[in-house]
C-alpha cells in the first residue's frame, strides 16, 4: 500500500491532507504563490507561528469553555 493509499484510508489522515490543499489553494489565491522560506527572516517566522499559536490557543479555551458549558447543563 503506497502512502497515498494509506491517506486515503485513514480518515484523520485523509483530513488533514484535505486541510493542507485547502489551505495551500487559499494561500494561492491571496498571495498568488505558495509558502516560501525566503519571504521572512527566521524570527519572523517564529514571530508568524506563535502568533498563530496564540490563535489556537483561544480557540480551544473558547471549545473549553463550550464543553464544560454542555456537561454542566447535562452532567
Amino acid at each position: 500500500m503506497t502512502i497515498e493509499d494509506q491517506i486515503l484510508a485513514n480518515p484523520v489522515l485523509r483530513e488533514v491532507n484535505e486541510l493542507l490543499q485547502n489551505q495551500t489553494a487559499k494561500g494561492l489565491a491571496k498571495y498568488g504563490t505558495t509558502v516560501n522560506p525566503m519571504d521572512y527572516t527566521t524570527i519572523e517566522w517564529l514571530k508568524h507561528y506563535r502568533e498563530e499559536m496564540i490563535d489556537g490557543a483561544v480557540y480551544a479555551t473558547v471549545v473549553i469553555q463550550k464543553l464544560e458549558e454542555l456537561q454542566n447543563e447535562h452532567p
